[in-house]
């Protein structure tokens, strides 16, 4: 009777953890889709920050990537017909593009996995990375092979004044070449160059690191800087190590590394929803604490909306809230939790049945 009693209320106690897991992340992901598609405009891109209060107006063509990716991670999780509607819409304005930027190579590729068929990729690929090897890519009256476009952007966020910024650029687009099987031999050249120019004095080194490491990550490649914020780190491995050092105790990730008091809102959601995509192609079982505080922190601070703002008071994001759907996404599921839960369900049982003994 005894283990009948303790096996009846052992697999109970599976049943409701399992369940609360399930339902909280569930909820999670429902929300955060929910929201994406509603705001979502009918050309299927989307407004940014958020919501120019007009669906027909003509959506940006350089955040698509993360945004659709963000929805194609949380519809992975949901199987929600309107979240695969709005897929559908977003495979259509990426077909329709003629502006290309990096993160549409890790799109075409997800979007064409959920939707099947090779149109997204085939897409990308002929008027995007088969232009730039041939030089004949076309932006703003110019034509730029690879190796001029990274340079481009290095450029560009430098006269912006934040060329930090431009670590991360290049190294998703290392990881987004990687993905649809572009060359990425000058994507490599410019995150390592990037890498070298980290100032932690400057805003974005976070996520500029986030983003190098990730691409690196994502060819397997082991870079040692030569210069910059990180001269001494050896390997890749070594710059995850570093990035690592940017988490506070939230499970949230600084915005800059001068920046790591707690308690003062120090965190974001996007340097925390990189940082674990960077961490997980590192290495996801040494880093798996890390990664799960870290999504723990991405899902504490969802809005009411389903949304997400980049940091408290910010405003909410349509990117922002896809890149935390994202990194959610990519965290393992939290099954040591669930063992400890059942363990100690369990271990209550044994004592109840003991005391009843005594």
């Amino acid at each position: 009777m005894k283990k009948l009693l303790l096996t009846l209320l052992t697999g109970i106690s599976l049943v409701l953890v399992s369940g609360l897991l399930v339902t909280t992340q569930a909820d999670v992901f429902q929300a955060g889709a929910d929201r994406l598609v509603s705001l979502q405009n009918n050309d299927g891109g989307w407004d940014w920050p958020l919501n120019d209060g007009n669906p027909n107006n003509a959506s940006p063509t350089n955040t698509i990537g993360p945004i659709a990716m963000g929805l194609a991670k949380a519809y992975l999780q949901t199987g929600d017909p309107n979240h695969l509607l709005g897929l559908q819409n977003a495979s259509a304005f990426l077909t329709s593009k003629t502006v290309f930027s990096p993160s549409d190579g890790y799109l075409a590729v997800e979007l064409d996995s959920i939707l099947g068929g090779t149109t997204n990729v085939d897409y990308v690929k002929a008027n995007f990375y088969d232009r730039l090897a041939a030089g004949t890519f076309l932006r703003s009256g110019v034509y730029y092979d690879t190796e001029g476009y990274v340079n481009l952007i290095r450029t560009n966020r430098a006269s912006q004044g934040i060329a930090n910024l431009a670590a991360w650029d290049i190294g998703v687009g290392l990881y987004a070449a990687n993905r649809i099987g572009a060359s990425t031999t000058a994507w490599l050249s410019g995150t390592k160059a990037e890498i070298d120019e980290l100032d932690g004095s400057a805003y974005y080194d976070v996520i500029g690191l986030s983003g190098a490491v990730l691409g690196l990550a994502s060819v397997g490649e082991d870079y040692t800087p030569t210069a910059g914020e990180h001269l001494g780190v050896v390997g890749t491995s070594g710059l995850a190590d570093a990035l690592l050092g940017y988490q506070l105790s939230t499970g949230g990730f600084t915005w800059n590394s001068l920046y790591m008091g707690e308690g003062e809102d120090n965190e974001t959601v996007q340097e925390t929803a990189y940082s674990i995509l960077a961490l997980n192609r590192v290495d996801q079982a040494g880093y798996w604490s890390n990664m799960l505080n870290a999504a723990s922190y991405l899902q504490s601070v969802q809005l009411p909306t389903g949304g997400w703002a980049n940091y408290n008071g910010g405003g909410e994001n349509n990117e922002v809230t896809a890149e935390a759907l994202w990194g959610i996404a990519t965290a393992p599921e939290p099954v040591s939790s669930a063992l400890f839960l059942v363990g100690a369900a369990t271990m209550g049982v044994r004592g109840y049945l003991r005391r009843k003994k005594r």
